[in-house]
């Protein structure tokens, strides 16, 4: 071997180690696009959340995470920026005990163990070989259009600042699917997809609704509240949204009534019990969370499922096909269930364990005290219109 091409070999080798280093670090996503949420159309704004991401090292040398960075686009052009700086990377660090329990209790949070795979959380912003960084809700909001995030991770690897980056596209449409409400008349949507109630911030159920009645008395229940059928929307018929094949069709689960708040029970009484009960539910799987359910394949890759149905109501089974409009079960409260209520949504997946959920296209309905027309929130009264 000559001296030249040992000098060529050496360089080879120093420009392979290097290439390596440079790609040792991975951002992970559980999706390859996300969903927007109007927060105001009369005004344009727009909003997008990325529920977790992991910042992988796969190389061989520890690498140090010094800041994140988000740009959102709109045809290539950066419109808004936002930052985690080492701050944020500390205290994400410093809460993985807490995150790794999560992804126990609710392993969809991180698509199901593939945000980790391979790899170990690690504990301060030096990542060893092999150890990762999980972040979570990182909300977005803007005024016009977006289409996509850039994510950049800064590191620094034996003394060298590198960035890392990748990008998810952003989504603004809504389901391909013209649905009805679920429910007829005049209903209550005390949760929906707006950031301020609990569906927007977990993965399987991000644009979900959950839909009561209420009385005279605007309140959900008569009485004491101690029994099902003190509340308004026991009982109610639930309808197929949009003509489809029936999937999935479970009705033989009891209401559960042990949740219910009992007369006389405090506040912190009630959680604590609520969340004993719900782990309990959680530790026998999500049939048992979602309690006598149904799924409608509504073509277009896209799905509706009903939750929380009243026993014995279900009378539909699968393969059954079905027009909009047809009654499938009625609302009960089975499963985890702190009151009668239906939870609806639209999932691009049979499996409410692994799918993503998609913003209903919802027709048939008006705001009783709304002006215009608009997206549903949180807390809005619904009436449907035939």
């Amino acid at each position: 071997m000559t001296y030249k091409s040992i000098v060529i070999t050496i360089a080879t080798f120093i420009a392979l180690t290097v290439a390596a280093m440079a790609q040792s670090v991975e951002i992970r996503l559980c999706e390859t696009n996300i969903y927007t949420y109007p927060l105001s159309e009369e005004r344009g704004v727009q909003s997008a959340l990325l529920q977790s991401f992991a910042i992988v090292n796969e190389g061989d040398y520890p690498v140090k995470l010094t800041g994140i960075s988000f740009n959102l686009k709109d045809k290539q052009q950066v419109m808004n920026s936002s930052w985690l700086l080492p701050a944020d990377i500390s205290n994400s660090a410093k809460q993985s005990p807490q995150i790794g329990m999560l992804g126990q209790i609710f392993p969809s949070q991180f698509c199901n163990g593939k945000l980790l795979e391979g790899a170990k959380l690690a504990s301060t912003e030096t990542l060893a070989p092999g150890e990762a960084l999980i972040f979570m809700y990182q909300p977005f909001v803007w005024k016009g259009t977006r289409d996509t995030i850039d994510i950049s991770a800064m590191t620094e690897r034996n003394g060298e600042s590198q960035i890392d980056r990748t990008s998810i596209r952003i989504i603004s449409s809504t389901s391909k699917t013209k649905i009805l409400f679920p429910i007829e008349g005049r209903s209550f949507v005390p949760v929906a997809a707006s950031f301020h109630t609990p569906h927007r911030w977990a993965t399987i159920e991000e644009f979900a609704y959950d839909i009561v009645k209420l009385t005279g008395n605007n309140t959900t229940f008569q009485g004491t509240g101690e029994k099902l059928s003190d509340y308004a929307v026991f009982g109610s018929n639930v309808r197929a949204v949009a003509d489809g094949k029936v999937v999935a069709a479970i009705g033989s689960g009891v209401d559960n009534v042990a949740m219910l708040k009992r007369a006389g029970e405090t506040d912190d009484a009630y959680l604590i019990r609520l969340q004993q009960g719900q782990m309990q539910l959680l530790a026998r799987g999500m049939e048992s969370v979602l309690g006598n359910y149904v799924v409608i394949d509504h073509g277009n890759g896209e799905y509706s499922i009903y939750a929380h149905l009243k026993q014995g109501s279900v009378n539909v089974k699968p393969g059954e096909k079905l027009n909009a409009g047809a009654i499938i079960g009625q609302v009960g409260s089975s499963g985890n269930s702190t009151e009668p209520h239906l939870h609806f949504q639209i999932c691009d997946d049979a499996n409410i364990s692994t799918c993503h959920p998609i913003p209903a296209s919802f027709i048939g309905y008006r705001l009783p005290f709304e002006l215009a027309p608009r997206s549903i929130q949180s807390g809005d009264v619904i009436e449907t219109v035939e």
